[in-house]
């Protein structure tokens, strides 16, 4: 399975990789909220629900910053859950823009399915983090999709999860429109 696209952010995260601090900022668990679904070409989507957890690097983000999704405890209205691979080191490490504009080159997740789990390795995963007064994260949009090989098609994977206060839900909607139109645009 697969993303669809190509990244031009790899130079930035080499350069973030190499002048990330020590010390991170973390934030969560954030609920995963709707309208967060996998959405498949062929057949009936499914709602996510759980919750996501990250680190920045330092706060306010001010200039490209290392950041991690650091739990990912995401349950599908069918049953499947998905977590971060727990074989990989950094299964979730990306680089984050002062505007919230954020990619994670390769985010590696593990399936369970009733009795089957399986490995997933998702090539750039992008998105929207929220900020809040102070610089901290408050939300966290992303749109992307994978090939899953089978008769199901690409399957389209929205996910939103925030603090749901009302300027918090007006940000993050507003965020998932333009994740939207630029999936439109590509």
């Amino acid at each position: 399975m697969e993303r669809r696209g190509g990244s031009r952010w790899w130079p930035v995260l080499a350069a973030v990789l190499l002048a990330a601090p020590a010390g991170a900022v973390s934030f969560g668990p954030l609920p995963v909220v709707p309208p967060s679904a996998i959405v498949p070409d062929v057949g009936a989507g499914e709602a996510l629900g759980g919750s996501l957890t990250l680190d920045v690097a330092s706060v306010p983000v001010a200039a490209p910053t290392l950041f991690s999704l650091t739990d990912v405890s995401v349950l599908a209205s069918g049953g499947a859950s998905f977590a971060l691979d727990p074989t990989v080191l950094s299964p979730a490490l990306g680089v984050v823009q002062p505007d919230g504009g954020f990619l994670v080159p390769t985010l590696f997740l593990r399936v369970t399915n009733g009795a089957t789990s399986f490995d997933l390795a998702v090539p750039n995963v992008a998105g929207t983090l929220f900020f809040g007064p102070g610089g901290g994260v408050v939300g966290l949009a992303s749109q992307f999709e994978i090939d899953s090989a089978s008769a199901a098609g690409v399957l389209a994977v929205h996910v939103v999860a925030g603090v749901p206060e009302p300027g918090t839900v007006l940000l993050l909607a507003l965020g998932l429109g333009a994740i939207a139109m630029k999936e439109a645009v590509r």
